[in-house]
């Protein structure tokens, strides 16, 4: 993808208070910032809504889970659409030194899951897929996600690879710039949404400004309804 396609995407920005999810999960912030507030930004994504589902987003075409093979952190192959199966499936592209996008949107889902009732929780499978490969081993990946849900999947690949299962995902490409942030070599700019599959299609995503409470609701909706548009 050209620089002129990414910077066609909508790009949106986002204040969150500095440490509230490194606190709630007990880990230390990411963000070298001192002020109270830090901006995070989100590449891409829809603009369109729908009462149905509070807080998420509407793509204007539903994309189909994709046929795309990663390994998993017990290093074994994990496909996204069959081992996923018929679950209500949430793929967020990122990567464990994210300052900001990241842990705040694993942090929302997890939370949200875990408000869920059981029943309709066993039916939502959650995929990390990093963009950092070089830095993101499998073992980084699974410790990073369980501090959010020990329930979470964690894929891997080359970078090649990944980018394959981003064009297929319909997304625009990660790709890595210098830092700003001392300690740190590089950062990764990356889609900041959570796809949000359903009957094996994604018609919306969870953007980064989505509540707990908003997104807890939406996956109930989408266990026990399906997609409603």
């Amino acid at each position: 993808m050209s620089n002129s396609s990414r910077s066609g995407r909508r790009i949106s920005r986002l204040a969150v208070t500095a440490g509230v999810v490194a606190a709630a999960l007990g880990l230390s912030a990411c963000s070298s910032s001192s002020s109270s507030n830090a901006t995070v930004s989100q590449v891409g994504g829809p603009a369109e809504t729908n009462t149905n589902y509070p807080g998420a987003l509407v793509f204007p075409k539903a994309y189909d889970k994709p046929d795309v093979t990663l390994t998993d952190t017990d290093n074994q192959p994990f496909n996204i659409a069959s081992d996923t199966g018929g679950k209500v499936t949430l793929v967020y592209f990122g990567y464990t030194h994210c300052p900001d996008l990241c842990p705040l949107n694993m942090y929302t889902a997890a939370s949200a899951i875990r408000a869920m009732p059981a029943a309709d929780r066993s039916q939502v499978k959650m995929v990390f897929v990093t963009t950092d490969p070089a830095r993101d081993t499998p073992n980084v990946i699974q410790t990073w996600l369980s501090h959010f849900s020990p329930s979470f999947t964690g894929l891997t690949g080359t970078i090649a690879q990944i980018q394959d299962a981003e064009t297929a995902i319909g997304m625009p490409l990660s790709f890595a710039e210098k830092s700003t942030s001392p300690g740190s070599s590089y950062e990764i700019v990356h889609a900041g949404y959570v796809l949000v599959y359903t009957q094996s299609r994604a018609h919306l995503e969870f953007p980064a400004e989505i509540t707990v409470s908003e997104e807890t609701h939406d996956l109930v909706s989408l266990v026990r309804d399906g997609w409603q548009s």
